[in-house]
């Protein structure tokens, strides 16, 4: 081996700004493992936002209730106002603010979903962007600590410690190789143009200062980031397409959220009243707040199927134990709810036949 003694760029660790990525990094300091502290993260965080959900639920069964109640009056207005467009329009908003009837109700909820979706998916964008070259910035400075605590190390045991430096460092939960990386058929170690490219699928992450500047140790290389990533991705990537035995993962994940995803829509769709339809000056129909709430609804199912194909596993197990807790909440409200409306019922029907 020619010159053993290898260059490296002034060291600097990797930065993290973003508060939501901040407090995924403590969390995940404190655990051990980026998957179980998902899961973690995301129950704490439905524990948070409980009473909004709690307020929303109620929110859309007052409303739903509200309208049972005021369906015929409704009905009669229009009748009686037939010919009047501009006094039905006016009752017909008497009638809801008398009876508590929230013509936004259905759509809050839908919007603070989307809100909260964007704000924790950039937490967790930083927050892996960082992880990743926190991993790439330890491994430098282990191979660094190899080439020259040991000059005569062979490239041979140079690549087996840097994959050794890898298994130590890499994330894995349950049948995923990296949680880093998508729940799919793409590679678990990222290539230097996966790591810094920018668009679906890429980590968009900077290199960090500390990689080797000459590579005489390692000729198989053409750039400081293959040397030190070089070994581990020759070791885990897959040789083929269809090299099932080296994916990063098998559409699970992706799978279970999206299907869950359609799931939670269907149920809250079924517990939020129609909203009645309103009519303009000349008494033809309008276009309410429904057709808006069901383009919303229909995003979430999407959006999540794009992030969790393309983006990071960890996201993904956000997505899925978000949409779990969500089902499981909803099921569970709903059935309270029926038992409320159905004792109410009661009570209302004694009071009238006494």
């Amino acid at each position: 081996m020619a010159n053993l003694t290898q260059l490296f760029l002034a060291s600097g660790e990797p930065r993290l700004s973003n508060a939501i990525g901040k407090l995924i990094h403590s969390m995940y300091g404190w655990i051990g493992n980026f998957g179980w502290m998902v899961v973690v993260f995301t129950i704490f965080l439905k524990l948070i936002l409980s009473p909004l959900d709690i307020w929303q639920k109620r929110t859309m069964h007052k409303n739903n209730r509200a309208m049972k109640v005021i369906a015929p009056e409704l009905e009669k207005l229009k009748k009686t106002y037939a010919n009047a467009p501009d006094v039905l329009q006016q009752k017909q908003m008497e009638l809801y603010k008398k009876n508590g009837y929230s013509m936004t109700g259905g759509c809050l909820p839908a919007l603070v979903t989307i809100v909260i979706f964007f704000v924790v998916f950039a937490g967790f964008n930083a927050a892996v962007r960082y992880e990743n070259e926190m991993i790439v910035y330890k491994m430098a400075n282990d191979y660094k600590a190899y080439v020259t605590e040991n000059p005569d190390i062979t490239p041979q045991e140079l690549n087996e410690k840097m994959v050794a430096s890898y298994d130590e460092k890499k994330q894995s939960w349950l049948w995923i190789d990296n949680v880093f990386m998508a729940d799919t058929l793409v590679n678990s170690v990222p290539t230097a143009e996966r790591f810094t490219g920018s668009g679906l699928g890429y980590i968009n992450a900077k290199m960090p200062k500390n990689l080797p500047s000459t590579l005489d140790k390692s000729p198989a290389y053409d750039n400081g980031y293959d040397a030190v990533m070089g070994p581990a991705a020759n070791r885990y990537n897959k040789r083929s397409t269809f090299d099932a035995a080296r994916w990063n993962g098998y559409f699970i994940l992706p799978f279970l959220s999206i299907l869950l995803s359609v799931f939670s829509m269907k149920i809250t769709k079924n517990s939020t009243p129609e909203m009645p339809t309103q009519t303009d000056e000349s008494g033809n129909p309008i276009k309410n707040k429904q057709g808006m709430m069901k383009i919303m609804n229909w995003m979430m199912p999407i959006l999540m199927g794009v992030f969790a194909l393309f983006y990071s596993a960890a996201f993904c197990i956000y997505m899925f134990t978000n949409s779990l807790i969500t089902v499981l909440f909803n099921v569970i409200y709903n059935v309270i709810a029926k038992k409320s409306d159905a004792k109410e019922e009661d009570r209302r029907l004694s009071r009238t036949f006494k």
